[in-house]
């Protein structure tokens, strides 16, 4: 059985849906941030449901003012013995009766103007409005930090996460206290948000069709912040560079487990082929210049067309050529901006096994896979992704 015979066999063994819980990682700096992020998140609900019910309570006060001083008014200029007259004509109304009326009504703006001065419904609302809007500037600045590199940003020190923590204790000390059924309210509130997002659904007879596979692939990549933003900066440095594999198959294996963070990576890998000039330090002249862009990411920048002599193999004659000697197929694609915005992919092997959740070798590793076990096990690859699956084909000649 030869190796497209065996793969073919292995791809249409692993074509349902999986959805499992992600890692836990303690101890991260990332972890700590993502927990600020979620406490963040569920304190910002609860403000916006307390401003929210403020706003109703102000709502509510001032249409009662405005109609009940309308109405005492309208009878102070005109008389209560023909207000009585008038109302007689609706409902059997005496004089003691319309000025008893009147009464009441003075007596609920009295009530009205009381309960304004000792409840500042109004002050209520604008301070948690601030608090709001406090809070989501805090929750965009964490957001931004652990998804504008997909985990790239590279945590200087405790520092950060102690300026964090501090920003947030800030905020958080300076609100009212907030009860248990608040708590679970505003959960509840995120959970129907959550479900009213729109989703994107891989079905298995999508997984048959090529341009089906790529078009998924496509829309992962484009709902990474990270991996826009990367993309951008390499099409502004210079068109000519690729995004190796390995960030886009972190994302879609993250997708198809089910993961809401992006799962961290040690860098960048950043592909191009120039033959012309294959000196080390033009790959370090082009990671200074992506590092001007996108500073907290860890760029590799790598001259395909001198990679053979890092691999002990024939020279490469074309950037296709170079990848098909990666070692899995999963990763063996790169990606790029076109003009018109959408993501082109250069993809020896396609995405069958990227999408089903295979990790297989490429031809050029048949007799290599020992290095593929030790980079499965030196990037806890199983233990990230435990659906994963390993296959190691020999290739065979027709």
């Amino acid at each position: 059985m030869g190796y497209t015979t065996v793969m073919r066999v292995l791809r249409n063994m692993f074509v349902g849906p999986v959805v499992v819980q992600p890692p836990q990682v303690q101890g991260s700096q990332e972890t700590r941030a993502q927990e600020y992020l979620r406490k963040t998140i569920i304190l910002k609900q609860i403000m916006s449901n307390k401003a929210r019910r403020y706003r109703r309570i102000n709502a509510a006060q001032n249409i009662t003012t405005v109609t009940v001083s309308s109405f005492l008014l309208f009878v102070g200029f005109y008389g209560i013995d023909k207000a009585a007259t008038y109302l007689s004509r609706i409902y059997p109304t005496t004089r003691d009766e319309a000025e008893l009326l009147y009464m009441l009504f003075l007596f609920v703006l009295f009530v009205i103007g009381t309960l304004h001065l000792v409840f500042r419904f109004p002050a209520k609302q604008s301070a948690v409005e601030k608090a709001v809007a406090a809070l989501a500037a805090l929750g965009n600045e964490l957001e931004d930090s652990l998804t504008r590199g997909g985990n790239l940003v590279v945590w200087e020190s405790d520092s950060k996460i102690d300026l964090i923590r501090t920003r947030y204790e800030s905020i958080a000390e300076n609100l009212p206290a907030n009860s248990d059924r608040e708590f679970l309210r505003a959960k509840r509130d995120l959970a129907r948000k959550e479900s009213r997002r729109p989703t994107f659904v891989v079905l298995p007879q999508n997984l048959l069709n090529t341009e089906e596979q790529e078009r998924i692939v496509t829309a992962i990549s484009f709902g990474s912040r990270t991996i826009v933003d990367v993309l951008i900066a390499l099409r502004e440095v210079d068109t000519s560079l690729y995004l190796g594999g390995g960030l886009i198959r972190n994302a879609v294996w993250d997708f198809l487990h089910g993961y809401r963070s992006p799962t961290a990576v040690d860098d960048v890998d950043v592909i191009h082929f120039n033959p012309d000039n294959i000196q080390k330090s033009y790959d370090e002249a082009i990671q200074r210049r992506l590092y001007g862009k996108l500073p907290n990411v860890k760029w590799s920048v790598k001259n395909q067309a001198r990679m053979h002599c890092v691999n002990n193999e024939p020279p490469y004659n074309s950037i296709e050529n170079a990848i098909s000697h990666w070692p899995e197929t999963a990763t063996a694609f790169i990606a790029r901006l076109n003009d018109q915005g959408g993501i082109e992919f250069i993809a020896p092997y396609g995405f069958d096994d990227l999408l089903r959740l295979l990790v297989i070798n490429t031809p050029p590793f048949e007799n290599r896979t020992d290095a593929i076990r030790s980079r499965i096990e030196k990037k806890h690859w199983m233990t990230i992704w435990p659906r994963l699956r390993t296959f190691f084909i020999r290739h065979q000649e027709n």
